[in-house]
């Protein structure tokens, strides 16, 4: 059931018969993620830091989450998918519903996490397991909902970060702003954030890359970050601020996918770097 894994690289498909897939999908009785077990035991550390003052009071424990073509669409071979997604969509929500049983609203936020989705959505490289890309939307917004409403929400937007590479470099920002824009139509809830790239490869081409995004304005309750802090390359870094702020006057920074992968090296340099910019 699961392919052999290479990075930035559809997985080659396998033939199965009914009966491969039959006894298969049997094994995924009782599946569960983990994820909800790795969030209440770091939110443990969390808590005990902030009351001993080493966190700010008001800063959040923030829970990122992979839609369940991030898990679906990479790691289960072709001729399975259709029918793991809702087994694996169930297990994703009750480890959703647990998170949020666990750990007080008042100090929890939820991130969705697209990478695949944008392949899909752009209909590159990766084969999706459904034939209209509006599935997209659908499961995004059906994890949305799941989020209650006195926590806050938010979404990421990555083109992978593989061997920090991207599976294909965005031209501009405008699939992201027609995929934004369907869920935004399609949610029950307020959507607190959204975080978007913004790659070196953009640099040289940064007004077509950024322009796409006035087409979100006003951003109303939706707080805009953009991930255009790059380690060791503050002169990109400050060229891509300028030009953002000739789109849209009111931003965060931060960088392109966050620090899970970060080399202990290049902290420090995003460091001085956010606080400069934030400083302006």
């Amino acid at each position: 059931m699961v392919p052999k894994f290479v990075d930035n690289a559809a997985p080659i498909a396998r033939e199965f018969t009914r009966d491969d897939i039959n006894n298969s999908l049997g094994l995924l009785n009782g599946l569960e993620t983990g994820y909800d077990d790795a969030a209440i035991k770091s939110y443990r550390l969390f808590a005990k830091l902030k009351s001993e003052g080493h966190i700010n009071q008001g800063v959040k424990f923030q829970v990122s989450l992979p839609t369940v073509a991030n898990v679906v669409g990479v790691l289960i071979e072709e001729g399975f998918r259709k029918e793991v997604e809702p087994i694996y969509e169930a297990a994703l929500f009750r480890a959703l519903d647990r998170i949020q049983a666990e750990i007080p609203h008042t100090e929890l936020a939820i991130q969705i996490d697209l990478g695949m989705d944008l392949a899909y959505w752009e209909g590159v490289l990766f084969k999706p397991w459904f034939d209209n890309k509006e599935h997209v939307v659908d499961y995004v917004a059906k994890m949305i909902q799941k989020v209650h409403v006195n926590v806050d929400v938010g979404i990421h937007y990555c083109y992978g970060d593989m061997d920090h590479k991207h599976f294909i470099e965005p031209k501009s920002l405008q699939s992201i702003v027609d995929l934004h824009q369907q869920i935004l139509k399609r949610k029950t809830r307020q959507l607190d954030w959204m975080h978007c790239p913004v790659p070196i490869s953009a640099v040289d081409q940064l007004d077509a890359y950024l322009s796409p995004l006035s087409a979100l304005l006003p951003l109303s309750h939706t707080r805009l970050y953009l991930g255009l802090i790059h380690p060791r390359r503050p002169e990109e870094t400050r060229k891509m601020f300028e030009a953002a702020k000739k789109v849209v006057d009111d931003f965060g920074v931060g960088t392109e996918c966050g620090l899970g992968r970060t080399p202990k090296g290049d902290v420090k340099s995003i460091m001085d770097i956010s606080m400069e910019l934030c400083t302006q």
